[in-house]
């Protein structure tokens, strides 16, 4: 009887207890312990026109968001030149809810043009109690190196389709095709995409070749390949007949005075002379 007694007021003051927590608004403990939420998710997609490497806790400031094909962000990467894509993931949770930490493997991105790549983790930009793990308010880093900037010139298949053919600014040379890709991030029950883009640089022009006409010289002192003709002289005409050569007459020279006497004297010495 006094057995019976005990349990009913044992019953009776845990009803009791049931009673005043229902009306005061107090959960039971089990209650409380109930497992958390996941939180929110979001995802800024970069672009960066180098290797980052395996490991890093910021963005280069190389890298660029470049969410418009067209904005003066746009890197512009030659072909065959380094690429990387770094995904910064933010973790929040609601106001009065408690988020469930998530490990950093439990984030799944995925990159339309990169089917076959996972980004993998490239570090905590912020882990505000250095546990390793994503709480709400955390943010983290992942990446894809170690790529080649393709020909987008040439490439005319892509697998998320062809490169965006009026991209880049004119600014960076004019329009051209530019490559465009989005990630999505996703965690188990939340998701997010936001692309990035890059284009190479300007086509160089193939100069054309213009012919200038330019003077043969004439080589010095050789003969050229096109003889002179020799002109023949032509006779001219004379008013009358050769006449033949007039043959003069002699001439008599008489000498007086010393011009005579020079003579004798000369005469006489020839005649002294033997000749």
């Amino acid at each position: 009887m006094i057995k019976l007694k005990l349990f009913g007021m044992l019953t009776g003051a845990t009803l009791l207890a049931g009673v005043l927590f229902a009306g005061l608004g107090f959960a039971p403990v089990s209650a409380q312990d109930s497992p958390a939420v996941i939180g929110n998710l979001a995802l800024v997609k970069y672009v960066c026109p180098t290797n980052v490497g395996n490991t890093g806790t910021s963005i280069p400031t190389v890298c660029a968001n470049a969410n418009d094909p067209n904005g003066s962000d746009v890197p512009v990467i030659p072909v065959n030149g380094d690429v990387s894509f770094i995904y910064r993931v933010t973790y929040t949770c609601n106001t009065g809810v408690i988020c469930e930490p998530l490990t950093p493997i439990s984030v799944t991105i995925a990159d339309n043009q990169l089917p076959s790549t996972t980004p993998t983790e490239y570090g905590p930009e912020l882990d505000a109690n250095n546990n390793g793990l994503i709480d709400p308010d955390d943010v983290w880093l992942y990446k894809v190196n170690g790529l080649n900037a393709i020909d987008l010139a040439a490439a005319t298949v892509l697998p998320n389709g062809a490169p965006v053919p009026s991209g880049c600014a004119a600014a960076q040379g004019g329009s051209r095709p530019t490559y465009i890709n989005s990630a999505r991030v996703t965690s188990p029950s939340a998701s997010q995409e936001d692309p990035a883009a890059y284009c190479n640089p300007p086509a160089t022009p193939t100069p054309t070749a213009t012919s200038t006409s330019t003077a043969t010289p004439t080589p010095t002192g050789t003969q050229s390949s096109t003889p002179t003709p020799t002109q023949t002289p032509i006779p001219r005409p004379t008013d009358s007949p050769q006449r033949p050569v007039e043959i003069p007459e002699p001439i008599t020279v008489v000498l007086f005075g010393t011009g005579l006497a020079a003579l004798s004297a000369a005469l006489a010495a020839r005649k002294r002379s033997g000749n």
